[in-house]
């Protein structure tokens, strides 16, 4: 009866763990391995009009500029200084809509580069999920794989621009292209 027990003991010290983990699995309470802090677009949208060989952070400006846009141009002013050794490879544009052409620019605006769009270009964002309220992330090829939705609370557009720093450095650090 001793070597019994001893064999169904060891059965389910290895057992255990297996069902363990494909309940977890089963009933998602486990959580990928994502880093990331934005929302993943997939597919990613492809714009070859933005391809300029490097890492681009991309807002489109509205027509009035309220805390949610003053907060995306903080990103976009801060975040390439921020990435440190890698500022020769990131570079922030603000697009401004063919149907907006005269939007008022913000002073914090003045010294980021601006690209007027045609409607093509800006019929290419619009009907995505995020649509022109949010900063995207584009690599030097021109996909447009990252967006996040803009905050209108001052913690959290602080929140938001440590968020878009660590990941546009994780891509920086693993990417050879840009």
């Amino acid at each position: 009866m001793k070597k019994y027990q001893v064999l169904m003991l060891l059965g389910v010290m290895f057992l255990l763990p297996v069902i363990l983990a494909k309940l977890m699995l089963t009933q998602q309470w486990y959580s990928g391995g994502a880093t990331n802090q934005g929302q993943l677009l997939t597919p990613p949208l492809t714009a070859s009009w933005l391809a300029t060989g490097k890492w681009q952070l991309i807002y489109w400006l509205p027509q009035q500029c309220d805390s949610r846009c003053e907060g995306a141009l903080f990103h976009l002013k801060q975040v390439p200084i921020a990435v440190g050794a890698y500022q020769d490879r990131v570079k922030s544009i603000v697009l401004l809509a063919p149907v907006e052409p005269t939007a008022v620019i913000p002073v914090d605006a003045d010294h980021l580069p601006r690209y007027s769009s045609n409607a093509a270009e800006y019929k290419q964002f619009a009907p995505s999920e995020y649509g022109l309220n949010a900063v995207y992330i584009a690599d030097p090829h021109g996909n447009v794989m990252m967006a996040y939705t803009l905050e209108a609370e001052h913690q959290a557009i602080l929140t938001q621009g440590k968020d878009i720093l660590r990941d546009l450095k994780r891509l920086l650090k693993v990417s050879k292209i840009g």
